[in-house]
């Protein structure tokens, strides 16, 4: 079964829609996020889950340290034998804490693994990593080194992982929906916020191709969200376009866009997107 689902979400009256989606640019410059303000003083205070800041890892196959935080539910460590569903997150340094905070106000028993760029803070390492063709070889080492090594540690469930990004990271996690083992497939959901589509968007459709032609079906879930006005909408459009001529069996898109700014995506779409993927949290 192939599906395109799509919905909007309205945050702002869009007096100008037309005229400024029409001259909407590509952004791939994601500074921060409008995730809750949970002051720093407080913010081990109001977890009952467990959190871990800027452990380290070098990577033998980029030869960069990435930073990486983790967020383990409360239930954790009182559950020796239960496994647990994983979201890994790219850009950690802006996204963790948006995610951490929806996950655990919601009470959802799902961790996460939010990894940062790597390198030192004023290398854009990020635009070689997350965009294509250098996007080829980070996943090597997140699939090869990091996510082992995270697993190793944590008890996680293999058939239930999701990977996000957002802005340019948002390209890598597309790709990987197409590099990824067509046989045995690391993610069942695959989250990119306002993803930078317009990047080199020919190698994409190179990958799009390339994999389709190894096995026309794709058992996974791509969850894209856009920011309007002037966010990627325009690309992105263009891209779920061309997926849909070809009608993937089994690989659900589920699309909405949202009247905020590109750097106001990750908080408008966070809650969403995991009432989609786990469903509504109970009362």
């Amino acid at each position: 079964m192939h599906a395109i689902i799509r919905e909007t979400k309205t945050f702002s009256t869009p007096l100008l829609f037309i005229i400024v989606v029409l001259s909407s640019i590509c952004s791939n410059v994601y500074a921060t996020s409008e995730a809750p303000d949970v002051k720093e003083k407080i913010w081990n205070w109001y977890f009952k889950g467990q959190i871990i800041e800027k452990a380290l890892f070098k990577s033998e196959i980029t030869q960069v340290t990435y930073p990486y935080h983790v967020y383990l539910p409360a239930s954790y460590a009182n559950s020796t034998e239960k496994i647990y569903p994983v979201i890994y997150v790219l850009d950690g340094q802006w996204s963790f804490r948006g995610f951490a905070y929806s996950l655990e106000r919601d009470k959802r028993d799902v961790i996460v693994i939010a990894i940062e760029q790597g390198g030192p803070e004023d290398s854009n390492r990020r635009m070689i990593d997350y965009s294509l063709p250098g996007a080829t070889l980070y996943l090597d080492f997140f699939r090869q080194e990091f996510l082992p090594l995270v697993e190793s540690i944590y008890r996680i469930d293999a058939n239930d992982r999701s990977f996000q990004g957002t802005s340019i990271s948002g390209v890598v996690t597309t790709a990987l929906l197409f590099l990824d083992d067509h046989k045995a497939p690391l993610f069942k959901n695959y989250i990119a916020y306002d993803p930078s589509y317009c990047h080199e968007p020919n190698l994409m459709q190179e990958l799009v191709a390339k994999r389709l032609q190894i096995d026309k079906r794709i058992e996974a879930n791509l969850y894209i969200t856009t920011a309007l006005p002037l966010g990627n909408n325009f690309c992105v459009m263009n891209f779920i376009q061309s997926l849909e001529k070809y009608a993937i069996p089994s690989l659900s898109i589920y699309h909405s866009w949202y009247i905020v700014s590109h750097n106001g995506i990750l908080g408008a779409s966070i809650d969403d997107t995991l009432d989609l993927i786990y469903g509504k949290p109970s009362l």
